[in-house]
């Protein structure tokens, strides 16, 4: 990851997949790990050369104490020779903005480091050694992103929103510089789906052959079965046809995963997938591929990074101290069309207040946290879990034994308070060992990476033990009660937190062994979503108008609700894409003999270190 070459041309530094800072000589071909990362929760930031090239800086996290995952994004600078390193503070208890692209970045002359803070573009005056020789100084009042030099050290080139910008290390007035960008979203061929069963989303039952007209990426209509005249004609009449299925809480990590994330998910049948937390400009890049057709995916849906206060824990998350610095970032979202803003545990009030307040205000969408209270008092729309990652006692939304008392059953229930529940019940991934038939699935063994390959292999050789089951049913009876109660729920998975794709139809399984009807089910990944995010015009049902999303099952979940995970195809806004197409993409890990499966494992140990759900935490 984030490759820089030496000023000499001979060096290239990286960090590799666990965060470690490597250095390789180009003409030798031999590496060195310098310096491993100061802790986990994602990457460090991007290194970058000394002019002499004796040091690399970088962004690193300083976690203050075991209690709390959380530092400050702060300047390490590592001696090449030596490996030594040493930490520097920007200001005395001031953050760099993120660990993704707000610098450290070394001037070529060596006089200045460009760094982020407060969203706002900073030149950091520098000894040769990359000590801090002042305080930095602020060049704009607008969001910057992304900052890198001109070769003469004048000028500086960074983003803000969707511009390019140059300004004068001096400051003063800064411009646009126009790139011609040009693409366009292909037409999908009309079509006609012949359904052997639809469950359209409107109630409890499905119908049977059914043709889907599909003209333009639309329904045109949903009538019996006859002959038709059609470009394409996709034959599911041994088949189940449902909406387009929702992941309505992941993060985009195309950075480890590739492509094999956004193809995984479309394999389980997923057509529309909510990020709750990522690069704001990767996420933008990653919904404009996949409109384009340029990427195989779902459609996404942006939030930007995790808005936090002054301390961080992951890479996404973007620190704050003051509200300018909350009014750049939260800018950047009007210009790259933000669908959610989030906020993050060390938030305080007044920042999740003005977050949500910018959400409805100029975005007209909606804003929410870990944090059932304060979230529902100062104005946010939902929580992204029932329990999560926080640091305020009172904002607990279960006790320590996983139960929920009427409080808050009344708040995510009530009426005039329309305030939602993304859940992601993480207690259903024991389910996988009640069906090991799943870890052979290709899917698995191909499309997924390695390391959660190996992962859900190992799982699936374990049955559920009964306390395991017992908590389960703890947990999804709280939403049972809240569904049952008139409130919205939608069903998510923090992906790749948990294996891509699969996990969601492990939540779902947990869903109706709770209780749930198979439409009841249906509806958390469906309807609810779809009007969770106001989107319910085009998506959740399948209905004439709304956007061609179908998810294609070989099986009747009605009659057997397990066999909702053998998706065969989905339809997205109309484009075709058959399971066993994305699949043979891939080499299946058999062809990768490199490492063994324990070694894959500890892979995504080391991966997911320091996060939310790390049981060493």
């Amino acid at each position: 990851m984030f490759p820089a070459l030496s000023p000499d041309g001979g060096r290239l530094a990286s960090i590799d997949m666990s965060g470690r800072l490597v250095v390789r000589d180009l003409a030798s071909g031999t590496e060195r790990v310098l310096v491993p990362a100061l802790a986990a929760g994602g990457l460090p930031g991007r290194p970058s050369w000394s002019p002499d090239g004796r040091h690399l800086a970088l962004c690193d996290r300083n976690r203050l104490n075991l209690r709390f995952r959380e530092g400050y994004n702060v300047i390490r600078v590592v001696d090449t020779t030596t490996g030594a390193d040493r930490l520097h503070a920007v200001a005395p208890h001031v953050p760099i903005s993120d660990r993704y692209d707000s610098g450290p970045v070394w001037s070529p002359d060596g006089r200045w480091m460009a760094v982020v803070v407060e969203s706002a573009l900073c030149v950091l005056p520098v000894a040769p050694d990359g000590t801090p020789q002042g305080t930095p100084r602020t060049l704009t009042t607008e969001p910057a992103d992304h900052p890198s030099w001109s070769g003469d050290s004048r000028t500086l080139l960074y983003l803000s929103g969707a511009r390019l910008r140059l300004i004068g290390v001096d400051g003063g007035g800064a411009r646009t510089v126009r790139v011609a960008l040009d693409q366009r979203r292909p037409t999908p061929a009309d079509t006609v789906v012949h359904a052997g069963r639809l469950w359209d989303g409107t109630g409890e039952s499905v119908r049977e052959d059914v043709d889907i007209v599909v003209r333009a990426g639309r329904i045109a209509a949903v009538e019996a079965h006859r002959k038709r005249a059609a470009r394409r004609v996709v034959d599911a009449s041994g088949q189940t046809v449902v909406p387009g299925l929702w992941d309505t809480h992941t993060h985009p990590w195309q950075s480890t995963y590739g492509g094999r994330q956004t193809a995984g998910q479309l394999t389980y049948g997923i057509t529309t997938a909510v990020s709750l937390g990522g690069s704001a400009y990767e996420q933008a890049r990653i919904r404009e591929a996949v409109a384009t057709g340029r990427l195989a995916g779902p459609r996404l849906l942006t939030t930007g990074e995790l808005l936090d206060g002054s301390r961080v824990a992951y890479s996404m998350g973007r620190a704050h101290r003051t509200e300018e610095g909350l009014r750049r970032s939260l800018e950047r979202g009007v210009a790259l069309d933000w669908d959610f803003v989030k906020t993050y545990v060390r938030a305080p009030s007044w920042l999740m207040r003005e977050a949500a307040r910018f959400a409805h205000e100029r975005l007209g969408v909606r804003s929410g946290s870990h944090l059932l209270s304060p979230g529902v008092q100062i104005g946010q729309d939902l929580t992204t879990h029932l329990l999560a990652t926080q640091r305020a006692e009172f904002g607990h939304a279960t006790t320590a034994t996983g139960r929920a008392y009427e409080d808050v059953l009344e708040i995510y229930t009530a009426r005039g308070i329309d305030f939602a529940l993304i859940v992601t019940p993480f207690t259903s991934a024991p389910l996988l060992g009640a069906d090991p038939a799943l870890a052979d699935d290709p899917r698995v063994s191909t499309v997924m990476p390695p390391w959660d390959s190996a992962a859900v292999r190992q799982s699936a050789g374990t049955p559920p033990t009964s306390a395991q089951l017992a908590t389960l049913r703890t947990e999804i009876d709280v939403y049972r009660r809240v569904i049952d109660g008139g409130g919205l729920l939608a069903l998510g998975t923090d992906q790749p937190l948990v294996p891509v794709g699969l996990s969601l139809h492990l939540g779902l399984r947990a869903l109706h062994l709770g209780g749930l009807s198979p439409a009841a089910a249906l509806r958390t990944v469906t309807v609810h979503p779809a009007r969770l995010f106001g989107l319910d015009k085009d998506l959740g049902t399948v209905e004439r108008g709304k956007l061609a999303d179908l998810t294609l099952v070989d099986g009747d979940p009605f009659g057997d609700f397990d066999s909702l995970v053998r998706t065969t195809g989905v339809l997205r806004g109309g484009v075709a894409y058959t399971t066993a197409d994305l699949v043979s993409a891939f080499q299946p890990h058999e062809r990768h003999p490199a490492a063994r499966a324990e070694d894959w494992l500890e892979v995504g140990r080391v991966m997911r270190r320091e996060g939310c759900c790390d049981a060493g935490l």
